[in-house]
């Protein structure tokens, strides 16, 4: 039967077969050439014989080798179609995101018609530019909803209590009546007082503005930087990377909300099957392969 047994002199450790019926055995270190006695259990070292050429260590034994140790590793998990799916997801929501974003109104659709419905007025501000053609002081705002005005502020005209939504602007000048001294435009009223409008006349006799774009810029912006990080979740999500990405990814993904709310339930239903998938990311905390 294996064994180990160190040498008292060198320390070096020596595999030797012997019977563990035999209380004691002699053998010679293969590095140091020295010779000793090992036991395989406690006995006397005085019934030893005292001319015996070997020396007798009284506390060197054999050790016995232990059965091959076994290494039990978990199953691994079966890989599944779910970070695909949600990656596809996303990328849907990096689409609608992206278009948002050149089209801010469409993005406005779905939570405007909520303001709307539950009785959230808006307002609006229209700046009259300093260099308008035509001064504040000989300009007149309407728009096209009942009741509502225009008071004068300063350098600007400020309408409420309007009704959220796309609503067309009406620009003229005082005391005239006739087609050629007007323009209209058309502006998106956001829920409360988010709205505002720059206003620049170029031209009188026709009435012309220009540069009279409504101020969407700033959610156009943050709909692009949303889309741009759902899109890095989504690539996580293929690669199957970085679960902690891919989630932050489709919890973006959610704000970018969407036409009538697609965006949002899509990266819901991304963010749901990352969650049930998330054993099959290599996140770089687990180890894989052995």
């Amino acid at each position: 039967m294996k064994g180990r047994i160190t040498c008292p002199k060198c320390g070096e450790h020596i595999i030797a077969e012997m019977n563990r019926e035999v209380p004691s055995f002699s053998l010679e270190c293969p590095i140091c050439n020295h010779r000793f006695t090992a036991k395989t259990s406690q006995v006397d070292v005085s019934n030893v014989d005292s001319d015996s050429p070997v020396d007798v260590e009284s506390d060197c034994y054999w050790e016995e080798h232990g059965e091959p140790r076994k290494t039990i590793l978990s199953a691994i998990k079966p890989r599944t179609d779910k970070p695909m799916i949600a990656s596809l997801l996303l990328i849907g929501v990096v689409v609608i995101a992206l278009v948002s974003s050149f089209f801010p109104t469409i993005f406005l659709q779905g939570p405007v018609g909520i303001a709307s419905l539950s009785g959230v007025n808006g307002e609006l501000t229209v700046f009259v530019d300093n260099t308008s053609a035509l001064s504040i002081d000989n300009m007149t705002l309407s728009i096209d909803q009942e009741n509502a005005t225009f008071t004068r502020k300063n350098n600007s005209f400020v309408a409420t209590s309007l009704s959220p939504g796309e609503h067309v602007l009406t620009v003229s000048e005082k005391e005239t009546n006739t087609s050629e001294n007007m323009a209209t435009k058309n502006v998106y009223i956001l829920p409360f007082d988010f709205s505002t409008y720059t206003l620049k006349i170029t031209e009188t006799n026709p009435l012309r503005l220009k540069n009279s774009s409504f101020e969407l810029e700033w959610l156009s912006a943050i709909l692009f930087i949303l889309s741009i990080l759902t899109l890095i979740g989504a690539l996580m999500c293929w690669k199957r990377r970085f679960s902690d990405v891919a989630l932050f990814g489709s919890i973006v993904g959610i704000f970018s909300i969407g036409l009538y709310f697609t965006g949002l339930v899509l990266a819901v239903i991304a963010l749901w099957l990352i969650l049930k998938s998330r054993d099959e990311f290599d996140d770089g905390k687990k180890g894989k392969s052995f």
